[in-house]
C-alpha cells in the first residue's frame, strides 16, 4: 500500500559473545572472591557490593583474559573503521571486579575518558539482575507519546557465565539489586583508543 523507507539514525551497538574457559573461569572466581574478603573494595557506582581498584589488568592470573578482550576489540575496531582511515590502537588501562552478594547493585552510571566498555560474568546468578541500558538520547524523555505504544526506554540484557558483553562507554547503563543468595561475579574494563 505504502512505499516506506526506514532509516536509523545514530544507533548505538551492544555487542556480546561467550568466551568461557572453565578452568580459567574457576581460577578468576577463587582469586575475585578471595581479593574481595581482604580488601575494602571503592566506592563508585556499587552500593552493597565490592569494587576492586583498577589495575587488574596488572595481574599476571588475567592475562588470558586480557588476550581474548583484546582479540574480541580488536576485531571490532578493524570492522569499524573506515577504510581511508588509520586504524588506531586500543588499549586496555582500566579493569576492575565487581562482586554483589544478596542486595548488591551498581547505580546508573558512564565511563568517561574511554571509547568502549567491558563487562565480563565469571559467575551470575540465574535470571538475575540484567545488566540494563538507557536510552541516551536527552530528548527521548519528553516523548511520552512513544511510551504509550512501546516500552524502550531501557534494554535489559541477562548475561550468562562466561559471556562478555560490550557497549559504547557512553552508554549509561545500571544493574539491580542481586535477589539471590549466590554471588554475581563480574569484570570490568574500559578500552581507550590511541589516535
Amino acid at each position: 500500500m505504502y512505499n516506506i523507507t526506514q532509516r536509523g539514525l545514530f544507533p548505538t551497538d551492544v555487542y556480546h559473545l561467550d568466551i568461557y574457559d572453565e578452568k580459567e573461569n574457576k581460577k578468576y572466581k577463587d582469586f575475585l572472591i578471595d581479593l574481595a574478603s581482604k580488601d575494602e573494595g571503592k566506592k563508585r557506582s556499587n552500593r552493597g557490593g565490592y569494587q576492586s581498584d583498577t589495575l587488574l589488568w596488572q595481574e599476571k592470573i588475567f592475562e588470558p583474559l586480557l588476550e581474548k578482550f583484546g582479540g574480541v576489540v580488536n576485531f571490532l575496531l578493524e570492522k569499524l573503521t573506515d577504510t581511508d582511515r588509520n586504524k588506531p590502537e586500543a588499549v586496555i588501562r582500566a579493569m576492575w571486579a565487581n562482586v554483589n552478594p544478596k542486595g548488591g547493585y551498581n547505580f546508573t552510571h558512564v565511563h568517561p575518558g574511554s571509547w568502549m566498555s567491558g563487562v565480563y560474568y565469571v559467575d551470575v546468578p540465574n535470571n538475575d539482575s540484567p545488566l540494563s541500558f538507557e536510552d541516551p538520547r536527552p530528548a527521548r524523555m519528553m516523548d511520552f507519546q512513544r511510551s504509550a505504544i512501546i516500552k524502550d526506554e531501557y534494554y535489559m540484557h541477562q548475561p550468562e557465565m562466561g559471556q562478555l558483553v560490550l557497549f559504547p562507554s557512553w552508554l549509561p547503563h545500571f544493574v539491580n539489586p542481586n535477589t539471590s543468595d549466590q554471588l554475581r561475579i563480574s569484570m570490568s574494563f574500559n578500552v581507550e583508543l590511541l589516535v
